[in-house]
């Protein structure tokens, strides 16, 4: 695997027509790019680009969810000195309020989006106060489809190493949003390495469903598969969603041999699985499922091989692993086709430069975690106390990085470069964890971000939402991850609440509808608490709950809670004319959620179905009545009743 000095570089190096980009839209709706076509395509855009006044140097919002026009203003940008800069362009007001924010951030940028969201972020932005920064953002929005391709093919600016190749904004701050600057070098460096440590050679079938908006689609299954010339496949992270079946059909049928997915998008499979077995399926082509980009529970790895074995899946091709945007993606890695490895340890022991205490597996003391594997060739991993000192082997402390792959900074933030790489030009990624055997173990974070549903979430984020609701108080509230039964995080809000469980009901259900509304988060559990746990100087202590959540210190208020927020919101179960609209909503949901009775009057954002559940009830609903009615709508008219209404309106 060359080593290659810059992406553009990779690009021209890979002129092949015998590999290719497959975008996939659906079963039947897949288009595929030869790598070769790639380039005249990118620079084409980027000649229309440039008549446009685009300049070196210049940011380039990517908010367009077309993933075939996400690469080809990715790969155009790259070629021109412009700095993409990929955002999820997702359908949530705070998708929208990270766009304005990072906007801010730049004194120009341009915006590449699509001309279907505009008329969204028109209202977003009048009813947020925030006009005068759309007027500036749509000057320089451009529609995605719209440019002219007629003209001359754009000039190419070979990029130095060090020039900035993208910026990252890290995925859960909607607040204040942080920028990791990645360098040609930094990428270049991390994609030689993970071809080394992942064994990658040009005979490889990749297949993602993973955003391009994340590192771990661009970087780990686009631009590394590009390097090493891989034919890789795309699917629409949507479409994973309302079908997650699909993901190992394709691989089957596509005979891939290089997949990933984090934590819950096993979770999400396993779900669908268990109640429609797919027939016919043929996993023995896979070599390795990347297992990252959250944490990793070992008891779903468990439970997915298992119920992957009789369709011939390796046992050991899980291929659990450690990265972040700022090390350009990959920290460590195990040895391809290695048994996964999992420790278990004394919970109440876990200090910072403490030795850990290993458990027999089962011990009610133990917590169970997946060993990560070594530091991939190039990278270097420490261990270090709180004054990052560092600590030997099998003592508890923050994960420290460093290497060619890793970031410099933040852009335009020198407090928070500053924080993390200290004096000593270590970074310190945030986590907590050891070394075992040479290996890394990562135990939790050292910072308070929440990992749910495949995504990062600032907890004061989701409390700043919180605290929207009326009868929820400033500082009442508390956001924390929590991990019952090794089912992987789920999100649990808890509650400052002195009164009986029949008091907080109506708040549980209207905290519920407010999260799931404004993020598309599942709130698993509203959890109400007597006081919050506090530090000297006043910090919320968000790990506190946490962990007397897991160990069972509010299952009894729980317990008494959850059948009054099922009473509350199961609503009226009158008959339904078996013609009528609203008939045909409650037939497809239970055949979307069999489990669950959901009546006419149920709200759906409270009766805790997470977004994709609500995105495969979108997409039924969509089937009977095409083009009627979009996701969103769903959080304008949330019961059938008043769903049912809203379409006989439209067709009368």
């Amino acid at each position: 695997m060359p080593h290659f000095p810059d992406l553009v570089c990779a690009l021209s190096a890979n002129q092949r027509e015998d590999r290719d980009i497959v975008f996939i839209d659906g079963d039947d709706k897949q288009r595929a790019l030869s790598f070769a076509r790639l380039r005249p395509r990118a620079l084409q855009l980027l000649g229309a680009l440039q008549r446009r006044g685009v300049a070196r140097g210049e940011a380039m919002i990517l908010f367009v969810g077309d993933n075939e026009r996400f690469v080809e203003m990715f790969w155009a940008c790259l070629h021109g000195g412009i700095v993409p800069v990929p955002l999820a362009a997702g359908g949530t007001d705070e998708h929208r309020r990270k766009l304005f924010r990072v906007f801010a951030q730049f004194d120009r940028a341009w915006v590449y989006g699509e001309t279907s969201t505009l008329e969204r972020l028109d209202r977003f932005a009048a009813a947020q106060g925030l006009s005068q920064d759309w007027q500036r953002m749509r000057e320089v929005w451009l529609g995605a489809g719209t440019l002219d391709l007629g003209g001359e093919p754009g000039t190419t600016i070979a990029p130095a190493p060090e020039d900035v190749a993208f910026i990252q904004f890290s995925s859960g701050s909607t607040s204040e949003p942080k920028g990791v600057v990645l360098t040609h070098r930094n990428l270049c460096a991390n994609i030689a390495a993970i071809a080394a440590a992942a064994r990658f050679s040009d005979r490889d079938l990749a297949l993602s469903w993973m955003p391009l908006s994340h590192d771990m689609g661009l970087i780990g299954f686009h631009l590394n598969m590009l390097a090493c010339g891989v034919t890789h496949a795309i699917m629409r992270t949507d479409l994973f969603a309302r079908r997650p079946l699909l993901w190992l059909e394709l691989a089957s049928r596509r005979r891939a041999t290089v997949l990933c997915s984090p934590n819950f998008g096993y979770q999400h499979y396993l779900r669908q699985y268990r109640s429609q077995r797919p027939q016919g399926l043929d996993l023995s082509s896979v070599r390795l499922i990347f297992n990252g980009a959250e944490p990793i529970s070992a008891e779903l790895c468990r439970e997915f091989l298992e119920a992957m074995a009789p369709h011939r899946l390796n046992p050991n091709s899980m291929f659990t692993v450690y990265g972040l945007a700022e090390a350009s993606l990959a920290v460590s890695f195990p040895q391809p086709g290695a048994p996964l490895q999992r420790v278990h340890l004394d919970r109440a022991v876990m200090r910072i430069g403490e030795p850990v205490r290993p458990l027999e597996a089962g011990d009610p003391r133990a917590a169970s975690y997946v060993v990560l594997g070594r530091p991939i060739p190039g990278t270097a991993v420490r261990i270090a106390g709180d004054a990052r000192e560092p600590l030997a082997e099998s003592r508890l402390g923050h994960v420290h990085i460093r290497g060619d792959n890793v970031t410099a900074g933040y852009f335009r933030n020198e407090q928070a470069t500053r924080l993390a790489l200290g004096d000593d030009g270590w970074l310190d990624t945030g986590d907590l964890g050891f070394i075992t055997g040479g290996q890394l173990v990562i135990t939790g974070r050292s910072k308070d971000i929440l990992f749910v549903g495949g995504q990062n979430y600032y907890p004061h984020d989701l409390e700043r939402i919180a605290e929207g609701v009326d009868g929820i108080e400033a500082n009442k509230v508390a956001a924390a991850a929590v991990n019952r039964g090794g089912a992987g995080e789920a999100l649990a809000l808890f509650v400052l609440h002195r009164g009986p469980p029949a008091a907080l009901a109506p708040l549980a259900l209207a905290l519920r509808r407010a999260i799931n509304q404004q993020t598309g988060l599942e709130v698993a559990h509203v959890v109400p608490v007597r006081h919050m746990p506090r530090t000297t100087s006043g910090k919320l202590q968000r790990y506190v709950l946490a962990r007397a959540f897991e160990s069972g210190e509010f299952d009894e208020a729980l317990a008494a809670l959850e059948p009054l927020l099922c009473a509350s919101s199961a609503g009226d179960t009158a008959t339904v004319p078996a013609a009528s609209t609203a008939s045909r909503l409650m037939a497809i949901c239970e055949r979307i959620v069999p489990e669950r009775q959901i009546t006419l009057q149920a709200n759906l954002l409270e009766i805790n179905l997470n977004s994709l559940t609500l995105a495969r009830i979108h997409e039924a609903i969509d089937q009977e009545f095409p083009q009627r009615i979009e996701v969103t709508d769903l959080f304008d008219y949330p019961t059938l009743e008043a769903l049912a209404a809203f379409l006989d309106a439209q067709s009368g």
